[in-house]
């Protein structure tokens, strides 16, 4: 699995500097949670764009974020500055100029799907999949509330079926909530078709049970 992507998470600034020396070699993308860092959002894209591509992101409180005012002048404001962006498919309705600009920038649009209730039918997800073609998503991701390993089986089947799809489309798949349950997903996925995983960067994660990046890299590249 050695051409999986790494994102590693930023959701607090400044970091650590061991964690800052090893993000080099582990990770291959830095995703700024601009919800979780407000203020010192420029500061972190100033100082990691240097390193790595940057994914930018700004969740609701409803999409399991933090609370942010005028999130669509976030985007705006820092398009120029970031490789990607993530908007979440539920608020696209509402931020549709901001990816259309965004790809006539040439950046690339991951559109997510955030279930904090437990695990959706497959047909709900595979809506959301058409939904994610439909609107030019690069990039479809799906993050699923688990309890159970039950759950990382059906995704598995849910990955590998649209993997054999001819679309241009990159799948990322994985689970949150229990941290056993959501490292395994980000291991067993990548084997059925999910081209990215995402970890944490230091002690403090964005997600339920969300594994440390440096962990993933240890498992998945070595």
């Amino acid at each position: 699995m050695k051409d999986v992507k790494i994102v590693g998470v930023i959701s607090y600034f400044p970091i650590q500097s061991a964690y800052i020396r090893g993000l080099k070699k582990y990770v291959d993308i830095l995703e700024v949670r601009a919800d979780y860092l407000q203020d010192k959002t420029q500061s972190a894209i100033e100082k990691f764009s240097k390193i790595k591509p940057i994914i930018f992101t700004v969740r609701s409180e409803k999409e399991g974020g933090v609370y942010s005012p005028k999130r669509k002048d976030l985007y705006f404001s820092f398009l120029d500055k970031v490789d990607f962006i993530d908007v979440e498919l539920s608020s696209l309705p509402g931020f549709k100029d901001v990816v259309e600009i965004a790809k006539s920038k040439k950046k690339k649009v991951i559109l997510s799907f955030h279930d904090f209730e437990g695990i959706p039918s497959e047909s709900v997800l595979q809506k959301k999949f058409e939904q994610c073609e439909m609107e030019g998503g690069d990039v479809f991701k799906v993050a699923v509330f688990a309890t159970k390993t039950s759950a990382i089986v059906n995704l598995a089947l849910f990955t590998r079926k649209l993997s054999f799809k001819k679309t241009s489309t990159l799948l990322c798949v994985m689970c949150m909530g229990d941290p056993k349950i959501s490292l395994l997903s980000r291991i067993v996925l990548p084997v059925f078709g999910s081209s990215f995983v995402y970890g944490r960067i230091g002690s403090e994660g964005s997600a339920p049970g969300q594994p440390d990046a440096f962990e993933l890299y240890k498992i998945l590249k070595v």
